[in-house]
Order: structure tokens, then C-alpha cells, then sequence
């Protein structure tokens, strides 16, 4: 007798269907697409977060050295040059003593393998005659701005508060860049009910453009401080 012997098939699903896999993958895309803007976002927050931290500590660490040399008397130290013709004055520090101390305090030194700052500048009240600052104005520092790397976003610190916008040239945002004709300065600040002419002097540079050039400041180039800002500050 022959026995038969019942072969049973197998329900279980092995594979998906092409329909199936379509659905998967369309899903994943929305999922994507809703997701990783969130996800840079976060991210890009994060970064700055921590920069602001960074640019703080900049802050009191330029502070310290500018109490250091408000201490010594004016004129020590700070020497001046006109460079636009607008008496906005600059003065490289990374030519100065006292800007190797600023970094040394933020424990940092020059050159990327030492952590220094893509891009760091600090300003205090203009130390032109003309201005009639105090000593003290002289050696506050009303402005940072911070550029930790290359593809960092860049932080200001602008009487007492954090941005991420370069300032507009309008007089809509926190520093007037203006130069008026009734007024022999411009990058003003108003602080306390008085207007602060702001001279600039850079602690660091590492992006290979001159500063007196105005592409370090807003030139297109990616490399410069407006192409690391949010646009003009709103």
C-alpha cells in the first residue's frame, strides 16, 4: 500500500510585496523629510548654545585684560590707525601683547592647533579725541563677535546681549553702522542714554583676508563674518 504522505504548505508570508515596499519607502521619505530639518535645526541650536558660552568667557577674559590696561592709563598699548576714513579705528591685537593675554586667559593660543578662534574681535569706546570718551568707556568692551571655526556660526555679544544677525546698516538693529553728517563716527551703540562709538580691535584672524578689507566684514566671501552671521539682524 502506497502511503501518501501530506505535504502541508507554508502560510507564513517570506517577502513583501512590491506594493508593499513602496508604501515602506514613501513613508520613510515623509518621515525624512518632516524629521531631519528638526534634526539640523537642533543641532545648528546646540552649537550655538555653546558657542554663546565660548563667547562669554571671550568676553570676560577681553574684560580683565582691558581693566589690566585701564589700570596702567590711557594710551598704553592701544594704538590706533585709521583705515575706512570714517575714523572707525582697528588695530590688529594679534599684534599686541595684550591680545596673546586675552587668549591665554580663555586658555587658548595662537593657531588652530592651539584653539584660537577663527574669528574674535572686541570693541570698546573709540579712543579718538573727538569721541570725549571717558577712560572707563575706553576700556569696557560693549561688543564681541565670535567665530570659533571655519564652519562655525558666528556670536555677538552687543551691550550686554547675545545675537546672531550682523548688525544692520539702517540703524534698525543693535549697533548703527551709519556714519550721519551730523556725526563724525559710526558702529555707535547706545548705552546708558549715550552714544558709544565703537573701536574694534581684532584678537583674532585666522581667514587670510586683511581687515582692513571690507570683505572680512561683509564681503560674500565664506570666509568672512557677515557669510558666518544670520543676514543682517532683524
Amino acid at each position: 500500500m502506497v502511503k501518501r504522505v501530506r505535504k502541508f504548505r507554508n502560510t507564513s508570508r517570506q517577502a513583501f510585496t512590491l506594493t508593499e515596499l513602496i508604501v515602506v519607502l514613501v513613508v520613510l521619505a515623509l518621515l525624512a523629510a518632516v524629521l531631519v530639518p528638526s534634526l539640523a535645526g537642533y543641532i545648528k541650536k546646540a552649537r550655538r548654545e555653546n558657542q554663546v558660552e565660548t563667547t562669554y568667557t571671550a568676553r570676560e577674559a577681553a574684560q580683565a585684560v582691558m581693566t589690566e590696561l585701564y589700570g596702567l592709563g590711557d594710551g598704553n598699548a592701544m594704538s590706533t590707525q585709521t583705515v575706512d576714513g570714517n575714523n572707525v579705528l582697528w588695530y590688529t591685537g594679534a599684534d599686541k601683547k595684550w591680545g596673546d593675554e586675552v587668549l591665554t586667559l580663555m586658555d587658548r593660543g595662537r593657531g588652530a592647533a592651539n584653539n584660537e578662534p577663527y574669528i574674535f574681535i572686541i570693541g570698546v569706546g573709540s579712543h579718538d579725541p573727538k569721541a570725549g570718551m571717558t577712560l572707563e568707556q575706553k576700556y569696557t568692551v560693549y561688543y564681541v563677535a565670535l567665530v570659533e571655526e571655519s564652519n562655525s556660526p558666528a556670536v555677538y555679544y552687543i551691550n550686554g546681549n547675545f545675537f546672531y544677525g550682523y548688525p544692520r546698516q539702517d540703524g534698525g538693529s543693535v549697533m548703527d553702522t551709519r556714519k550721519f553728517s551730523n556725526k563724525d563716527f559710526r558702529n555707535t551703540i547706545v548705552y546708558n542714554g549715550a552714544d558709544i562709538p565703537v573701536q574694534f580691535f581684532i584678537i583674532s584672524n585666522r581667514t587670510g583676508i586683511n581687515p582692513s578689507d571690507k570683505n572680512f566684514w561683509t564681503g560674500t566671501d565664506s570666509r568672512s563674518l557677515y557669510s558666518h552671521s544670520d543676514g543682517y539682524a532683524t
